[in-house]
Parts: structure tokens; sequence; C-alpha cells
């Protein structure tokens, strides 16, 4: 077993980023956000085969997952239920090999990225359209007609994964690219 890390939301938040008039002043490097219009995208599985490779690779890997339905942080009945039910803010559950977290409030960004960031070498991070992380997209053509980064472009996309070619002005790797996008996102990466 491996060391594991949970963060729940007790709703959906907005993350602002910066305010209206401000510039984006710095995007966090070590974080790289699979994207994608929707479900059955491809970013689960990509991810999973991202993570194995870079774990070849000897690096530090944190998997992050943006979710919007975590409302109950266990099942009805158990320890941490009945704790949450109470009014706990934050629940840790531990063992000899094992950590978890469940904090009942969205965490501000800052939070969220340096718990993210702590000791690893790189952030896979799944969803979060909003945040100010380099975004790679997941697309699917058979389930959407035009990809985010045409239809939303906001300057953190830095390349598209899909089944087969599409030219959006970015890189564009197969899913059968694995070692390729694990070198690409070394390269952007701060941390090595």
């Amino acid at each position: 077993m491996f060391p594991a890390l949970f963060c729940c939301l007790s709703h959906k938040a907005d993350y602002p980023v910066k305010g209206k008039g401000e510039e984006d002043s710095t995007m966090i490097e070590n974080i790289t956000a699979f994207v994608a219009k929707g479900t059955n995208s491809g970013k689960t599985y990509l991810i999973q085969k991202l993570i194995s490779e870079f774990k070849v690779r000897g690096r530090k890997v944190a998997a992050v997952k943006h979710g919007t339905h975590l409302m109950e942080v266990d099942k009805k009945g158990k320890d941490t239920y009945k704790f949450a039910e109470k009014g706990a803010d934050r629940i840790i559950l531990f063992s000899d090999n094992a950590f978890m977290l469940y904090e009942l409030a969205p965490p501000d960004l800052d939070k969220l990225t340096a718990f993210a960031e702590k000791d690893m070498d790189i952030v896979l991070m799944e969803g979060f359209k909003a945040g100010p992380f380099k975004k790679i997209e997941v697309y699917n053509p058979a389930l959407y007609d035009t990809p985010l980064c045409v239809e939303e472009p906001d300057g953190n996309y830095i390349a598209i994964v899909s089944r087969e070619y599409i030219d959006v002005g970015l890189p564009w790797f197969s899913f059968d690219e694995i070692r390729k996008i694990c070198d690409f996102i070394e390269e952007r990466s701060r941390k090595r």
C-alpha cells in the first residue's frame, strides 16, 4: 500500500485566480492540469499512464482530482462520517502506511497548491479548468466538435492530446506517446 491523500470539499468552489483588471503574475510551475469539456475524454487513463512513467523515472508524483460531488466524507455509520456529522472541520485518518485528510471547506488556491506540491517533483491535476495551471487538453472529437483551448483560450494551454491529429497551434500528442508527454511536462516544470 502507498500513502494516500484525499481532500474533501463540502461544496463546489470557484477559485478566483485574479481580480478584474489584475494580471496573472505567475503560473504554478510544477502543476499540470489535464482538462476536457466533459467526461469520457481519457483524462484518467492518460494520467494513470503518466504516473507510471514518472515513477519509472524516479519522480515523486502527486495526483489531484478536482471534484464537484464530494458532500460526505465517508459512508454513513463510519467514524469519520460521525465526526463530520457532529461538525468537525478537519478529519485526519492515518495508519502506519497511509494518511488521508478530509477538510470540509474549500481550500484557497495557495493552500491547495502548497499541499499538492510539498516534496513532489510533478503534480498532475485532473480537471480544474479555471486554475492558473499549465493545461493539457484531452480532446475526444467523437464527443465534441471544438476543443476547449479554441473555444475558451486563456493562455495557459500548453498542449493537446487526442486520438487523431488536430492543429490548434499547440504541440499535439497521441495517447500512445506517454514518454514524449512526460518529457514535455518535465521540460516545463521547475522541479526535475
